[in-house]
This record gives structure tokens, C-alpha cells and sequence, in this order.
């Protein structure tokens, strides 16, 4: 009896001394990395995706790493937005490109290398918010492995996707994208600002992989998510919501329905050496009149990053590719941005009523939706130019994604005009949507000219005729105020495309 007394109180005993140093996040303790006023700074990276068995991203990292080691004020330690790992390999079956998803014990390979490898790279600690790669296999291997890592750099027990910390005047939140319950993870996020406030923290940074709200990538956010957040926005002034997964960057300021909100996107994996503007390719599906600050690139560039410095008020970020500086920007309010550096624009060939004369070929480019595909025709300021058929796309992410290229036949390049309208005709009476369309000309001395795109995505039917037909992906995810519906069987359009130099 007195030895199982003894074993008793040493239980206790051993769990007390834990106590004393580790305890769990799930009363939304905010742990204090750091009480100091100095200024720091921190690395937010995008989407990694580590893949067995090479992990060639290994070598990217390293060079990020190597690129911010001298940076002042130091950086004090690493964020990143989700898709840490990759999840899965493709490969060739039937001649067809397939994606296999990892099992259990080949996703925690992944999740294990992918955060030794940063947090070594750096030697730093690193923090980050799940990704839908991170999910593959069950989404078991996430907590297994993140979550213990977590809570060896934060000194408490973190239990779950959503956390919390402090460092000097800042507060930093981790988000769930796919949160088993929204309104609980709002709560834990409430609670750990509202411990923030009460320790006088001036900045609020959250963190998670999915974006509040897409710019041109149609099915890659989830309203459940945005939604259960607006209440934070409303009631806490965020400075900047970091997210990732589209493979764009941009950052954007938003004025919505009664809150300010800064939402700042990358990508450090998917890269290319030209950076477009999302508006020379993309339709956006935002109206621009609710952003008071916009830039977005369709891509990343080569070790895309964010190199963000706080100094007191201040919080400066920079866009970086590696150790060169793309762009640079600041606030010491949230949502009131000031660039101090911006990247040259790119040159773009003003065209003339001379210039047309010169094209050698031209091509229509447009996105679309269609689950059974149609065939259409096009029409170039009034007359019919060509037929296309439109195959059928996969729902939600596959919407919109890949572009269709319509040539239009010499003998009809004397219909180009300065200011076109295009419209397509829906012979077939088929259910589909497009969007992102732009024309593009060959000009005689190789140089390549383009309208701007199209300002709505054009849709076939009504939703109450695509709901009667059981095709309804189209609008749930692409915004109202961003499209336009006809009756079924009237052309779409017209779209009114612009040459450069031409606009006003």
C-alpha cells in the first residue's frame, strides 16, 4: 500500500514539474516567445510540397535560407501557409497522367522531412497552418507529426490545428482551413486575441492555406471558412491574413461588409521566370472598387517569400525571389498600405489602326466550366469566325483553370478592330460558363500584342435552368457580381475586348 502511495505522488509529482512548463492550447493560452520591444523580422513561405522520395524543394529552401541569414533586424523564426508537403506522386497509367495520394506511413515521411528540414535550413523555429496536401492519407499524419514539433517550439501542448502565440508587441494565429468545427475554431481564435489585447499587443497577424477570398482561381476558397472568420475581422484590426494555395501572389486590401481586411498570398514552390499581371491574363472576381490596394501575379517567382520586419508601429514587407527585393510595402494601420518599392511594369505594344495591318494570326483565349462540354461558335464584331469545342472540365478546382486557344483563320483578320466584341453562340443549347478571355495578335516583326480580358464570366443558362438541369458548380464559385447569365440558347456576349493604348 505505502509503495503504490509513493508511485502515486511521484505521478503527481512528474506531472506538476510538466505542468510547470507545458500545458495545452486548448484553453487558448497564448504562450510569449519573446517580450522584447526590439524590432524583428519573419519569413512567410508558401506552398512547399516536399515530395518523396528526392524532396528536391530541399534545395530552394536552402537558398531562401541562405538569403535572409544576414537580414536585420534578424529574422526570428519561419511562417508558412500550408501544402508543406506534397502527398503524392503522379504518374502514367493507361498512357493517362494519374496522381496517387500517399498512404499513412509515406505522408508522415513527407511531413517529417519537409519540417526537419526547414526548421534546420533556417535554424529557426517554424510555424505552420495545415494545407490540403497536408490532409492526404486520412489527415492522421498532420497531427501526428506537426502538432508534437509545435509544441516543442512553443513550450506548451499544442492539441490542435488552430494556435496561438506572442512576439514582443505582435500576436500570431494558425488556422484551419477545414475545420472540423468553424464555430469552436473562431472561439479559440477570439480567445487568443483577446489574450493578445489584454497583454497590449499592437500587431495581428493569422496565418491558414486557403484564401478568404480567391482573385481568379474560381473553387479554390471555402465560404464556410471566410464566413466563420468575418466576425474576428470585425471585432480585432488584423493586420494581414497570410494564406497560400492558389500558386499566385498578391496582396489586396478589401473593405467587406463592415471590416478592413488584408489579405497578403504566395507561393514558393510553383515559380516562373516572367511574372504576369493576374489582369493581362485573368478575369478578377473581386470588384475592383472594393480594393483599395491590389497587385497579383498569375505565378511566384524562382524561391518566391515574404520577408516581413516589425519595428514598433511599423510593419514593412517585402516580396522577395531569394535575396532580390521584387516589391516593397508598409503600414503602421491596417489596411493603409504605402508601396516604397514597386516592380517595373512590363512594356505591352500599343496597337494602331497600323499595327492591325501587321497581324499575321490571331487567337481567341478563354476559360470555361462545362461538366457534359459544348461546342460553340465565335463571332468577331458581328460575324461568325470560327467553331470550338469545349470538353468537359471536373468540378470545382477544374473550373476555369485550363485555357482554350481559337484560332481565328486569316482571311477573317480584317474584322479586328481596336475595341472588339465577341460574342459565342450555343447551337447545342449546352449548360457551361466562360471567363478570362482575351485576344492575342502575331504582329509581322514577331512581337506579340493582346486585348484587355474580359470583365464578367458569360454563362449559358440561368441558375434556375442550370439547377433544373442538375448543373450548378458554375455558380457556387464564381461570384454574382462577376458574371453574367442568358436564357439557354442565346449567344453569349457580347465581350468587349481592347487592344493596349486603347482603353479610354
Amino acid at each position: 500500500m505505502r509503495n503504490l502511495l509513493r508511485i502515486v505522488l511521484r505521478c503527481c509529482l512528474a506531472l506538476s514539474l510538466a505542468g510547470a512548463t507545458t500545458f495545452s492550447t486548448h484553453a487558448a493560452e497564448l504562450p510569449a516567445l519573446s517580450e522584447s520591444a526590439k524590432p524583428f523580422s519573419f519569413v512567410v513561405l508558401g506552398d512547399v510540397h516536399y515530395t518523396r522520395p528526392k524532396f528536391e524543394v530541399s534545395k530552394v529552401i536552402a537558398g531562401i535560407a541562405r538569403s535572409v541569414k544576414d537580414c536585420q533586424p534578424p529574422v526570428a523564426f519561419v511562417c508558412q501557409t500550408g501544402d508543406i508537403a506534397e502527398g503524392g506522386t503522379y504518374g502514367m497509367k493507361d498512357g493517362k497522367r494519374v496522381y496517387r495520394q500517399a498512404n499513412h506511413d509515406e505522408m508522415k515521411e513527407e511531413l517529417a522531412f519537409a519540417m526537419k528540414d526547414v526548421t534546420e535550413r533556417f535554424r529557426l523555429p517554424l510555424f505552420i497552418a495545415v494545407g490540403n496536401h497536408d490532409k492526404h492519407a486520412g489527415g492522421k499524419a498532420f497531427p501526428e507529426v506537426a502538432l508534437p514539433l509545435l509544441s516543442r517550439e512553443l513550450g506548451v501542448t499544442v492539441t490542435q490545428n488552430c494556435y496561438g502565440f506572442r512576439y514582443g508587441n505582435s500576436c500570431f494565429v494558425f488556422l484551419d482551413f477545414a475545420a472540423k468545427d468553424f464555430d469552436a475554431q473562431r472561439k479559440c481564435a477570439e480567445e487568443l486575441l483577446a489574450n493578445a489585447r489584454a497583454a497590449g499587443v499592437r500587431h495581428i497577424f493569422l496565418f491558414a492555406h486557403y484564401p478568404l477570398w480567391t482573385l481568379i482561381r474560381p473553387g479554390f476558397s471555402s465560404q464556410k471558412f471566410t464566413d466563420s472568420l468575418m466576425p474576428i475581422f470585425k471585432q480585432f484590426p488584423v493586420d494581414a491574413f497570410f494564406c497560400g494555395h492558389t500558386h499566385n501572389t498578391a496582396a489586396w486590401v478589401r473593405h467587406f461588409d463592415g471590416a478592413t481586411i488584408t489579405q497578403i498570398q504566395g507561393v514558393t514552390c510553383q515559380s516562373s521566370p516572367e511574372l504576369v499581371p493576374m489582369e493581362e491574363r485573368r478575369t478578377l472576381m473581386m470588384p475592383r472598387e472594393e480594393l483599395s490596394y491590389y497587385w497579383g501575379h498569375l505565378s511566384g517567382p524562382p524561391a518566391g517569400l515574404y520577408l516581413v520586419t516589425v519595428d514598433g508601429e511599423r510593419v514593412r514587407v517585402q516580396f522577395r525571389s531569394g535575396a532580390k527585393m521584387l516589391r516593397e510595402f508598409e503600414w503602421r494601420e491596417p489596411g493603409r498600405i504605402t508601396d516604397t518599392k514597386k516592380q517595373e511594369p512590363r512594356p505591352s505594344v500599343v496597337v494602331t489602326e497600323a499595327t492591325l495591318k501587321k497581324a499575321t494570326a490571331a487567337t481567341l483565349a478563354l476559360c470555361w466550366w462545362g461538366e457534359d462540354g459544348a461546342d460553340i461558335g465565335v463571332s468577331l464584331n458581328g460575324e461568325h469566325v470560327a467553331k470550338a469545342r469545349l470538353d468537359p472540365t471536373m468540378r470545382n478546382s477544374n473550373a476555369f483553370a485550363s485555357e482554350k486557344r481559337i484560332p481565328i483563320p486569316t482571311e477573317k483578320l480584317r474584322l479586328l478592330r481596336l475595341a472588339n466584341d465577341v460574342t459565342l453562340g450555343n447551337p447545342s443549347r449546352a449548360i457551361f460558363g466562360v471567363g478570362h478571355a482575351y485576344l492575342e495578335i502575331k504582329l509581322s516583326d514577331g512581337r506579340t500584342a493582346r486585348t484587355t480580358v474580359s470583365n464578367r464570366f458569360l454563362f449559358s443558362a440561368t441558375q434556375a435552368e442550370g439547377e433544373s438541369a442538375g448543373k450548378t458548380e458554375g455558380w457556387k464559385i464564381i461570384p454574382s457580381e462577376a458574371l453574367v447569365s442568358v436564357n439557354l440558347g442565346q449567344p453569349l456576349g457580347p465581350m468587349r475586348l481592347i487592344f493596349a493604348g486603347n482603353e479610354k
